[in-house]
């Protein structure tokens, strides 16, 4: 059943011609009874009747007002309209019944003025009580809904503690297993091929403890700021050259920087750059050349991380950063800008197009470290260095 013929009505006309009906009838009352001495004389009592009779079309023009900004649902929004009209009929009613039993000797203008006045001021009640009745509900569901995200968030946490927990455990375990069973092997070969086999598995274990590590720093920042470490930045990129250029052999990495570096971060920073130099080489044939740029400054040092491919497609820049729906791969640049933005950094895609993609990672100086905030709750997150 659907809602009945006057509820389809949105609340702001009906409230409107209400407001139509009362102003109408308040000009036409000093129109016809223009000529009243009591209503028309230069004293402050009739004054005083001419702006209360007015008060009631301001309020009212008010709650429309309110109505039209309002986000209110509708089906509580025609709440201001039962208690206006309702309110309205109880005072007149009221009035009107006093008049009839007092019997004062009021002419006819004086008795409209009194059933009038009684009429607006009751609407007028009526409106700003809806309207507070709204509010209330309003206040009182936003808390609600309030309470239950932060359930909802707190199921969350729980399901991502357990996820967490189990891939340490089981998958940890065994990458740790295949990583030990690696190393015994190399060691008993004499064949310089199945050796290197052998150590690309050890090392891709490790990748995997180490991508399983950064999982549970991310998770952890969600409820204590994570403990920072000077760190030389250098270093660590030049050690991440060294087994790219062990590893792939068409792949040229260059490192441009100074001497060193030194940022505040965790031991996984490693993983972001690891993580842009993979994707440069999966997403681009032949021999790549990869160009690491660091620059300092007073309060943040940037790494710039850029290939020569053929850049990303249009319709995958705007998703870059997000999780994937519905794969189970593409995450590793989501995670990597989560990770970057626990050490108070942050990813982001400088440019792209046919002659390569560069990426940015900013970390913060360790000049910073004294006297700053921890700056996974800082607003200088949004844009640091720029």
């Amino acid at each position: 059943m659907g809602a009945p013929p006057w509820r389809r009505v949105p609340t702001t006309y009906v409230m409107t011609g209400l407001w139509v009906v009362y102003t109408c009838s308040y000009f036409g009352f000093f129109y016809v009874f223009q000529d009243a001495a009591e209503i028309a004389d230069a004293d402050l009592d009739g004054y005083l009747e001419v702006v209360l009779l007015g008060v009631p079309v301001v309020v009212l023009l008010g709650a429309i007002v309110w109505l039209s900004e309002s986000d209110a649902a509708e089906r509580i929004r025609f709440r201001i309209v039962g208690w206006t009209t309702g309110m309205a009929s109880v005072f007149l009613a009221t009035m009107y019944t006093t008049l009839f039993v007092i019997e004062p000797r009021f002419d006819l203008g004086e008795r409209w003025l009194v059933l009038l006045m009684s009429l607006g001021i009751g609407a007028s009640a009526g409106s700003v009580t809806g309207i507070s009745e709204i509010r209330s509900k309003m206040r009182e569901r936003e808390r609600d809904r309030t309470r239950e995200l932060a359930v909802h968030k707190e199921r969350q946490r729980s399901q991502l503690e357990h996820l967490n927990q189990y891939l340490r455990h089981e998958v940890l375990n065994e990458a740790n297993k295949i990583n030990g069973y690696a190393t015994l092997v190399t060691q008993r070969v004499d064949d310089d091929r199945s050796a290197d086999h052998l150590e690309t598995i050890r090392r891709s274990s490790s990748e995997i403890a180490d991508f399983i590590g950064s999982i549970r720093e991310i998770l952890a920042a969600a409820d204590h700021d994570p403990e920072l470490e000077p760190t030389d930045v250098v270093s660590v990129l030049e050690r991440e050259a060294e087994l790219i250029d062990a590893e792939y052999r068409s792949v040229a990495v260059d490192v441009d920087a100074p001497e060193s570096a030194s940022v505040l971060c965790g031991g996984l920073v490693r993983r972001i750059f690891r993580n842009l130099i993979e994707n440069a080489i999966e997403h681009n044939d032949g021999v790549v050349s990869i160009d690491i740029d660091v620059t300092c400054g007073e309060r943040w040092v940037t790494v710039r991380v850029r290939d020569d491919g053929s850049g990303i497609p249009g319709e995958r820049r705007d998703d870059l950063f997000r999780p994937p729906t519905g794969a189970d791969h593409g995450y590793g640049l989501f995670l990597m800008r989560n990770l970057a933005e626990v050490y108070g950094g942050r990813l982001d895609l400088e440019r792209t197009g046919p002659e390569g993609t560069e990426f940015a990672v900013r970390l913060r100086a360790e000049s910073t470290r004294d006297g700053q905030r921890s700056p996974t709750r800082s607003a200088e997150l949004t844009a640091p260095g720029r």
